[in-house]
Order: structure tokens, then C-alpha cells, then sequence
């Protein structure tokens, strides 16, 4: 799940060195291979890659530095050979650079787009330098292959993913694929195990690793440590791979090679093991000293629970809050009925999770450190049957700040979806719900539907989605966001937060606010926006 955006990006023009040695792409949105064409005199030097930056998601006619080559015009056209004006980059596509003049000898490259870079600045790597991928490049890339699994289904998906000169196979990074019992459905480098069952496929140390996938998969997402065979270099090398659940019968991972490979403390895989190995703490804690000790230590805004502004809170399952060290007021005060800014259920949805045994969840909150409030996600678990605890962590980095309009706006929406299906019936409302240019169908607010067992019935833009059940689908914090869908529209409608591919925003993985409801023959309807 990466959800960051940003007001320009940043191009790395990644050159094949001669023993293919590539920094393949996943940052926001990789287009696959991009041949630059041989220059007819093949006499200059190699080009080193260069960092272009712009404004925008595209690369206009203008001009590269290249080290040794004189200013050389570029542009980036539809096809091999083709010279046409600039073109928007669009993920999956290939284009081709075309580099017209200059005497230098171009070879294939690869583009990456990050986000954050300065625009319009144009950088000039040192000779031989390479740019290494991140995590976040890695959870990229295989968000960037679930959306063309949601969005053509999955059998042209297992195809690509099987393709080893096909968009998702970038020199050492690809995607591989199996289903949950362990057998391989697609590998661009080991054609030979589809349709094996790989589950005792071990690395040198004897960790089973298509074993742990497929148990990290079952949870939703998260990252495998192992050792792994580069197929660039030929040598068994660590390996950071990450692991998505696509749907109910299979899942896919991608992964980066190197040493000391570790995941940075803002991972959503990283907070969700510290917020749920806090709260283990707290409720050990509590269990041990008795509930008088524990509530008077988890109120200390000083004392060892509430570390750099990372509290335990504590309520009672009545909704009483018990602690919360750095808002005293609140304490003693009956928050059941509570909401965020943006109409989103915190008290009701807080007690319901640790009733089941405890769960994610996404809210608005004041940030102590800042006095500000921020997108949030907490983890909740009962003590025992009267009281529970629960800890979080701020998002700042998170648009969450839905305006009214935009609220009133997604209330009307599923209205007038309620009364389509109300006077024209099923069918035919779930055929116009699924039309990407019906009237009820806009990118940045479109109308879905579940049945009440959490089975798509209803996704314009995510074809390959509808039919599948996403009951147990776990978005990359922690939260079963259609599980949090049926129980928003079941207790009579209303807000709530989800991750998923916005096509507003070239699919990448963002945070949405839902507005849901129960249709008179019990499907949920909803619609949802990106902040």
C-alpha cells in the first residue's frame, strides 16, 4: 500500500550498463522498458544515467545533459521509431525516447517516476553511479501489479507476470505469483515451476519462503527476509520481498536484493507490529498489576506508556474513557457516540473491535506533539469482558481532510444510486454501476456495491475485482476495510476510511473516505473520494 503523492516527480533515466547490471523502476508510476534508439554513428561514449525532473507526470520535447554529448533534443512518442509530440506517461505502456542528434551511443534505459523532486531541475549522476530502490519503490511495484490484476483480471496478469520481457520484468526486479496453497502460477525466470507446488522451497539457511509468503499473504501484505538467487548476477544474495494478498485464491510479491536490507520505522508493516506489540504490553500489564495500576500508569503523561507522545489509551466497554494522558478532560466522559471531523464512527468502532478480539481502525485525532489534528491508526484490545486498551500512531503525511461539500456530495450520490436500483432493479443498476462511462460513474467519485457477504458486485474501474470476495482483505495498516464497509452500512450508513487504487490518481493505492448505505434488498452501497 504506498499512499504518498506529490507535486512533481522525479526521473531517473536509468541506463542497461554492458553486463545489465539495472536499477530497475517502481517508484509512483513506471511505465515499463523505454528503448532509446542506437545512434547510426556508434562512436561516442556510453551515456551515464541522468536525473530529469519536472512539474508534472510527463516528459516534454527539451533537453538532456548527457555527460560527454553535447544538449541533445528528447521527447517521448508512442512507438518505435516514432518522433510525435510529448506524450503523458501511463503505467504498463512502453514508449520510446527518441534522441535524434548528438554522436553519443545510446543504449535501452528504464524510467522511474518518484515524487518530491524540484521542478524543472536537471541533474547529471557521477559515471558508473547507480540508484539504488527503496521500500517504498518495492511496495510500489506490486501495488502497481495487484492494480492491473484488479484491472484485466487475473489470467492477462498471470500472463505479464510470466512474461520475461513483459512490463512487470525489470532485470532483478518481477513479480512472481502463486495461489494459497502453494502452487506457482507465474515466474519470468522459472517458467518450469508453474503449476508446482512450492511450499518446502527453502534458501540456504532452510527457511521455507514461499511458505512464510504465503502466511504473510493470508494476512494481506507485509515483507519476507530471505536469501535468493539474483538472476542479473547469477549469485545467491539477500533478498527484501514484499507480499500482497491480490484476492481470496492467490497473491504475488516482488522483492529487492542487497546487504543489510531492513525496513524504516514508518513502514505500515513496522507500525503495525509496534502498535500491536505495545498494546500486547499494556494489556500484560494490566492483567498482572490489576487495573487500578495500570489506569493510573497509562494516564502519566510522563511515565512509560506514553513515550515521545505514543500513548496507551484505555476505555471501558460502556465507552467510558478510562485513560488518556494528555487530553485529563476527557477522562471519565462517555464517548460511545464519538466521531472525527470527517463523520467517521471512533467510539462505536473502537468498542465493537476489541469485542471481536481486537483490530485496526483509521480516525481523525489531535496529535499531542503538534496540538494539530492528524490521520490516524490505532490498534484496540480488550483486558478483559469490562474494559480494553489501545494504542496509535499519527499519519501526518496522510490527506485526510475531506471537506463538507465533498461529504454532502458522496450523501447524494449514494441517494440518488439507492433510487436508481429502488425503480429500475438489480440487474440493471449493477450493470450501470459497472459502466466506467455511466452517469453514476466518475474517477473521482464512483458508485460500488457489495453483498452483504463482502463479494464486489459493483467496481467501474476494478473489473477484475467484481465477483471476488474481499471479506478478509487487509489494506497495507492492518484494518479489514470491507469488513469495516458492511459494519458501517449495517448499523444504519454512514462514513468510514479505506486504502484503495484510485483512479483519480493513475491507481496508486490512497487513502479514500466511504459513504455507505443498505440498499432495501440488503447490498451495500457506497461511493468514496481521496482527499
Amino acid at each position: 500500500m504506498d499512499t504518498r503523492t506529490g507535486s512533481s516527480f522525479l526521473l531517473f533515466l536509468l541506463l542497461l550498463t554492458a553486463s545489465f547490471c539495472v536499477v530497475p523502476a517502481g517508484a509512483m508510476n513506471f511505465i515499463g522498458p523505454i528503448a532509446a534508439p542506437q545512434n547510426t554513428a556508434d562512436t561516442g561514449p556510453e551515456v551515464s544515467p541522468v536525473l530529469f525532473a519536472r512539474g508534472d507526470a510527463r516528459l516534454p520535447s527539451g533537453v538532456l545533459h548527457l555527460p560527454a554529448c553535447p544538449p541533445v533534443p528528447a521527447r517521448v512518442s508512442a512507438g518505435p521509431g516514432a518522433t510525435g509530440g510529448p506524450a503523458a506517461i501511463r503505467p504498463g505502456r512502453s514508449e520510446t525516447l527518441v534522441l535524434p542528434s548528438g554522436g553519443c551511443r545510446t543504449l535501452p534505459v528504464l524510467l522511474v517516476i518518484r515524487p518530491g523532486a524540484p521542478s524543472g531541475d536537471t541533474l547529471i549522476s557521477p559515471a558508473g553511479s547507480a540508484v539504488s530502490l527503496t521500500e517504498d519503490d518495492l511496495v510500489t511495484f506490486v501495488n502497481d501489479a495487484v492494480v492491473l490484476s484488479h484491472r484485466a483480471g487475473k489470467a492477462a496478469a498471470i500472463r505479464e507476470f510470466a512474461d520475461r520481457n513483459g512490463s512487470f520484468t525489470r532485470g532483478d526486479l518481477y513479480i512472481w505469483a502463486y495461489d494459497f496453497n502453494g502452487t506457482n502460477l507465474a515466474h519470468p525466470y522459472h517458467p518450469e515451476f508453474r503449476g508446482q507446488n512450492k511450499l518446502d522451497l527453502a534458501d540456504p539457511s532452510g527457511f521455507r519462503m514461499i511458505e512464510a509468503m504465503r502466511d504473510v499473504a493470508r494476512d494481506g501484505s507485509g515483507f519476507v527476509q530471505y536469501a535468493y538467487e539474483n538472476p542479473v548476477t547469477g549469485k545467491t544474495e539477500p533478498k527484501l520481498a514484499y507480499v500482497k494478498r491480490v484476492d481470496a485464491d492467490w497473491w504475488i510479491a516482488s522483492g529487492i536484493y542487497g546487504e543489510n536490507l531492513s525496513l524504516s520505522q514508518t513502514s505500515p508493516a513496522v507500525v503495525r507490529h509496534n502498535l500491536e506489540k505495545k498494546v500486547a504490553g499494556a494489556v500484560d500489564f494490566a492483567r498482572i498489576n490489576g487495573r487500578g495500576t495500570a489506569l493510573s500508569l497509562f494516564n502519566d503523561p510522563s511515565g512509560q506508556f506514553a513515550a515521545d507522545g505514543n500513548y496507551i489509551f484505555a476505555f471501558a466497554m460502556n465507552g467510558t474513557t478510562l485513560a488518556m494522558p494528555f487530553e485529563p478532560a476527557r477522562i471519565g466522559k462517555n464517548e460511545r457516540d464519538l466521531k472525527d471531523r470527517n463523520g467517521v464512527a471512533i467510539g462505536e468502532r473502537k468498542i465493537q473491535l476489541a469485542g471481536e478480539g481486537g483490530g485496526f481502525f483509521y480516525y481523525v485525532f489531535t496529535d499531542p506533539k503538534t496540538q494539530q489534528p492528524a490521520f490516524k491508526v490505532s490498534f484496540v484490545r480488550a483486558v478483559d469482558a469490562e474494559w480494553a486498551v489501545g494504542a496509535g500512531a499519527y499519519l501526518p503525511d496522510v490527506p485526510a481532510d475531506f471537506s463538507p461539500d465533498a461529504r454532502d456530495r458522496m450523501v447524494s450520490h449514494v441517494g440518488s444510486a439507492l433510487t436508481f436500483m429502488k425503480t429500475h432493479g438489480k440487474d440493471e443498476a449493477l450493470r450501470t454501476f459497472n459502466d466506467p462511462d455511466g452517469a453514476f460513474s466518475k474517477k473521482d467519485m464512483y458508485i460500488f456495491v457489495f453483498d452483504p457477504d463482502g463479494t464486489y458486485l459493483a467496481s467501474p474501474y476494478l473489473p477484475g475485482i467484481v465477483g471476488s470476495n474481499r471479506l478478509t482483505s487487509r489494506d497495507p495498516y492492518g484494518e479489514y476495510h470491507v469488513q469495516a464497509i458492511l459494519d458501517t452500512a449495517q448499523a444504519g450508513g454512514g462514513f468510514t476510511y479505506y486504502f484503495l487504487e484510485d483512479p483519480a490518481n493513475d491507481f496508486r493505492v490512497s487513502l479514500k473516505l466511504a459513504y455507505v448505505k443498505t440498499a432495501d434488498n440488503g447490498l451495500i452501497v457506497g461511493t468514496g473520494t481521496s482527499a
